[in-house]
């Protein structure tokens, strides 16, 4: 007996450093992953360089997380544009010659910073901390980055010596102002300017778009295109000619066009499935021979890939083909190369690929990695160097607890942490309370926006739904809580699709428009289609025609009753229900600019998310109201929070969730000897390095 006592003791003292280095392990492991969530989610670089370098201080027995910590400390002082990323590496490949895998991924990125700057390596500066006013297009002497003003059609220009905004203002006479800049592009020398606009008259009325070109301060100002809607990418070198996305409107497939400078007279180059799936960059050779562009094809999740034709629309070929998302940045200045943003390595890097005769000649080859999945290109100086400016958004989830007959908060709100850190959207709980649903700004690039996230209520595990759909406008949950109905655009179009919530399997419904809901019993679906409501029995597929305000077709809906009877929406500042069997509005709130409707699962309630919205969408402070269906006295909610997106009461009706938009930080870079390490002669595709 005593012997059995003694041996596990001994037992037992001998587990105490194993558990001890287990828990040592273990926190290390859980700083890191803070560190990151920073780094990657928060785009605070600066918290994660003090929390890495805590790991390595606190935790040097651990090898493998300094190690992994050292190298991310690298990656953070290249994000921030220090000199230090170069050391960092270094330190890695000789304090952790152990640590093979980590060492191999520092040589990766000693390499592409390409030595010295004296040896003609990559340099890259941070020109301007906030650039949030910056953007457009550098001229073609590098001095200036212009963009047009869509409400003033002003140039705004910034000057690069000397960081400062200044205007060229628009001339042109006042009756020519009345317009809403949707597009535009500038020639090549500058001087010139092709831009879409949505044009009034001087009551504000719509006249439909057009086309049109001008000189920087708005003189010699003609309409050149007025048939529909065209969107200019690019002036062709010799000026000639405008590529632009033609808007076929009523019809599904819309076309890439030349529009001639003199006539305006139309050159169809290619048809595009639909105008979200033209992605917005499309640039002609600096030899003026060949056309670049991207297009959105089929596929789970559909991707983006760059393509090159002839300039009369034949050739057309795809480069650099992967099943990673592509996205053309532009030219290089000598034509000879294609420099693209892709996601094949894990990260969102520029890549280049040589191009000669218009087709693809060798492997593409890694530029830059990390270069930022919301950045854009400005263009290069003279010299080479590339202006780019990074965009990283910015925006919180929060979870709560409210009393709904009192209105008080009983678990004021708390942030909650999520993968990007892009503002949730379209936040909506299941019937059963057990998931939340919302838009994650996650993957795609340009319009995309697809990224279907589904949070567990009792873990907050995320788990992503990857669909077909490229576009998700609006979505809800059907009442079996496994099913989704969303308002979204697929290489076929947009339309009401219904989504199996565990495989992300997809099935037409309708064509449709605007805001799909389902009634409580899973029978009745409501819609937006053709300027009014329709319903449509999902059992029989039956469609009918919803209810009219007089004689006018109503406009927009927020919501459907849990009896699938009667619709709830906001028109001249008021909350208002109605019979989908029609008769007389009912208006039950007034008081804000806009709201967001959505029903309590009782029937008893509307709750109202009410915006003033006269300092702006992205300012806006969101009151949440509880509006009785019945007759009743409204109640404000003690919970007013500025530049909320959307709000989402529990099922329980008690729990709440919403979103926070933060902004962006925006930021312009330069990128020096940019391509000084790309030979354009690999033959085989690059080792893919995902940091981890």
């Amino acid at each position: 007996m005593k012997t059995r006592i003694y041996c596990s003791l001994i037992g037992a003292i001998l587990l105490l450093p194993l558990t001890a280095i287990s828990q040592q392990r273990n926190k290390a492991e859980n700083l890191y992953q803070e560190a990151l969530m920073q780094m990657e989610g928060r785009g605070n670089y600066n918290k994660a360089l003090e929390i890495f370098g805590q790991i390595i201080k606190d935790f040097p027995g651990n090898r493998q997380t300094c190690a992994r910590s050292q190298f991310q400390i690298g990656v953070c002082n290249e994000k921030l544009g220090n000199a230090e990323a170069r050391k960092a590496y270094e330190r890695v490949v000789r304090d952790y010659a152990d640590q093979a895998e980590v060492v191999a991924q520092a040589r990766v990125r000693l390499a592409a910073l390409g030595g010295s700057v004296s040896a003609g390596g990559l340099v890259t500066r941070r020109i301007l901390a906030d650039a949030s006013g910056v953007g457009g297009v550098l001229s073609a002497d590098g001095k200036y980055i212009r963009r047009l003003e869509q409400r003033t059609g002003d140039v705004v220009q910034f000057d690069v010596e000397s960081g400062q905004t200044s205007r060229i203002s628009n001339k042109g006479p006042r009756s020519e102002r009345l317009y809403y800049v949707e597009g535009y592009a500038f020639s090549r020398d500058g001087k010139q300017i092709a831009f879409d606009i949505e044009n009034f008259d001087s009551t504000t009325k719509s006249l439909g778009n057009q086309l049109r070109i001008r000189n920087q301060d708005g003189s010699n100002l003609r309409t050149l295109y007025t048939e529909t809607g065209a969107q200019p990418f690019d002036w062709s070198p010799d000026a000639g000619s405008i590529l632009a996305l033609r808007n076929k409107s009523g019809e599904t497939n819309n076309e890439l066009v030349l529009i001639a400078t003199a006539d305006g007279s139309v050159g169809v180059l290619r048809s595009i499935a639909a105008a979200w799936y033209m992605l917005p960059r499309a640039r002609f050779s600096p030899d003026g021979r060949f056309i670049a562009f991207s297009l959105v094809g089929e596929g789970r999740p559909a991707h983006g890939d760059v393509y090159v034709m002839t300039t009369d629309g034949h050739n057309e070929v795809v480069v650099a083909g992967h099943p990673a998302e592509d996205q053309l940045l532009d030219w290089t200045p000598d034509g000879n190369s294609l420099l693209f943003l892709s996601d094949r390595s894990g990260t969102w890097d520029v890549w280049a690929v040589r191009i000669t005769g218009g087709k693809q000649q060798g492997e593409p080859e890694l530029l830059k990695k990390d270069f930022g999945r919301y950045s854009r290109v400005l263009g290069f100086a003279p010299d080479g160097s590339l202006y780019y400016r990074t965009i990283t958004p910015s925006g919180r989830l929060y979870f709560g607890e409210i009393d709904l007959e009192t209105g008080k908060v009983l678990v004021p709100p708390v942030p909650v942490t999520t993968r990007y850190n892009g503002p949730p959207s379209r936040t909506t709980w299941s019937p059963d309370g057990k998931r939340l649903l919302y838009v994650s700004l996650g993957r795609a690039i340009g319009n995309g926006n697809n990224n279907l996230t589904i949070r567990s209520a009792e873990t907050g595990e995320e788990r992503f739904l990857s669909t077909s759909l490229r576009n998700v406008w609006d979505i809800c949950w059907a009442p079996d809580s496994r099913t989704l109905l969303a308002w979204g655009m697929t290489v076929g179009g947009n339309a009401q699709f219904r989504v199996d919530a565990e495989t992300g399997e997809i099935t037409k419904l309708a064509e449709g428009r605007w805001a799909p809901r389902i009634s409580q019993d899973g029978k009745i679906m409501v819609f937006m289609a053709g300027g009014g409501i329709r319903r449509r029995n999902l059992d029989t597929g039956e469609e009918s025609p919803g209810p009219k305000i007089g004689t006018e077709v109503l406009k927009s809906f927020d919501d459907v009753s849990p009896d699938g009877r009667e619709v709830a929406f906001n028109a001249d500042g008021a909350v208002r229900t109605m019979s989908l069997d029609g008769g007389e509005p009912r208006e039950l709130f007034r008081g804000s600019s806009y709201y967001v409707l959505r029903w309590t699962r009782d029937g008893r309630y509307i709750i109202a998310q009410a915006l003033d919205t006269s300092t702006g969408w992205y300012t806006a402070t969101s009151e949440i109201w509880r509006i009785p269906v019945q007759g009743g006295t409204p109640l404000k909610l003690d919970l007013s929070v500025p530049k909320m997106e959307f709000f989402a009461l529990h099922p329980d009706n008690r729990r709440f969730a919403f979103s926070v938009n933060e902004g962006s930080k925006n930021e312009l870079w330069l990128m020096e000897n940019f391509l000084s390490g790309f030979t354009g002669l690999r033959t085989a595709e690059p080792k893919e390095v995902r940091e981890k």
